[in-house]
């Protein structure tokens, strides 16, 4: 298959335009921003402990999109000095450590300093090879991973045994806009989000929601569409119904139903979403919808609270019988 090279730019701008602006969910940027910003770091350390018990909840659902995780991130620390002050290169670093997941339990900790993997030596190794390599042996199911560390001028050795994850990075996104966007791959929450979202389980519904887009596939069916269109544009063709995808707030609607579902999974407090769309609802009393551009793209809050109120009743209704929180798309109901 081959696409004209004029073709191809508009390819390339339509996918843009998807992978920016499809997914996003953005809600009021009149909002005044609230209190003081944490610094940045402190920002993508609470997104990361909201993401990750979601992320880990909802892997039966990202099959294609799962990787093992251990619950903890590297960095690069070039400083210091080894025997005769000669300079130690390629320190990896540990820099986040999820409290709940496998690498706590194990014992691992903040600017804990990795020098062996298994049997493997990694000194003068960067971060980014020493994720790699813990990525290769894990996803070789080489079980469970020992790590040898130096705290605090002591060497330790720390155990653990992977968990299977979605394998979504989570960015915190430097504007005030209250917004939550996904390409797919990668979920942003704005600054001005969590600024606004101060409780944990309000925040957790944000990012619900945006891995709900990802778990449905409609970032890739969006963006498979948006190729089918433009191949046939080249051939002077117009797809059929057949090609076209259901209208933005029926996605969105899905993703909100997904969203829920998740968020009892992970076992974050439901009762957090109906906070969130009674607030939304006060809000577009005293502003309106047009203001701030959702009106085409995603329902109005009243039908969205409405909603989710039915998806709880079935959510609880689930609970009490004991069966799985598995959800069903409608039509599959």
């Amino acid at each position: 298959m081959s696409i004209a090279p004029s073709s191809t730019c508009t390819l390339r701008f339509v996918l843009l335009c998807l992978g920016l602006l499809l997914q996003a969910c953005s809600f009021t940027p009149w909002l005044p921003t609230p209190g003081t910003a944490p610094s940045s770091g402190a920002l993508q350390t609470r997104l990361l402990d909201v993401a990750y018990p979601l992320l880990t909840a909802s892997a039966d659902w990202c099959p294609f999109d799962q990787e093992p995780t251990y619950g903890f991130l590297l960095r690069e620390d070039a400083g210091g000095a080894g025997a005769e002050n000669t300079p130690v290169q390629g320190r990896a670093v540990v820099a986040y450590v999820h409290p709940r997941l496998p690498a706590a339990v194990a014992g691992l900790t903040v600017e804990d300093e990795i020098f062996q993997v298994n049997t493997a030596s990694i000194r003068g190794n960067s971060a980014d090879k020493v994720g790699q390599l813990i990525g290769r042996l894990t996803r070789a199911k080489i079980q469970p991973l020992q790590l040898e560390i130096i705290r605090g001028g002591q060497s330790h050795t720390v155990v653990m045994s992977s968990m299977p994850a979605c394998h979504y990075a989570m960015l915190v996104l430097d504007t005030d806009l209250i917004n939550g966007i996904t390409d797919g791959r990668r979920i942003g929450v704005t600054r001005g989000a969590m600024q606004l979202f101060t409780v944990d389980d309000e925040l957790a519904w944000v990012v619900a929601h945006e891995i709900a887009h990802n778990i449905l596939n409609h970032v890739q069916n969006a963006k498979l569409q948006a190729m089918l269109r433009a191949f046939l544009a080249t051939r002077g063709e117009v797809p059929g119904s057949t090609a076209t995808m259901p209208p933005r707030p029926a996605l969105e609607s899905q993703a909100d139903y997904v969203g829920a579902y998740l968020m009892a999974r992970a076992g974050y407090d439901l009762s957090a979403v109906k906070r969130v769309w009674e607030r939304f609802q006060s809000i577009e009393a005293r502003h309106g919808r047009k203001e701030h551009g959702l009106a085409q793209t995603h329902p109005p809050t009243k039908e969205r609270l409405a909603a989710f109120e039915v998806t709880l009743q079935e959510i609880e209704s689930k609970r009490q019988a004991g069966q799985l929180l598995d959800f069903r798309l409608e039509g599959e109901r």
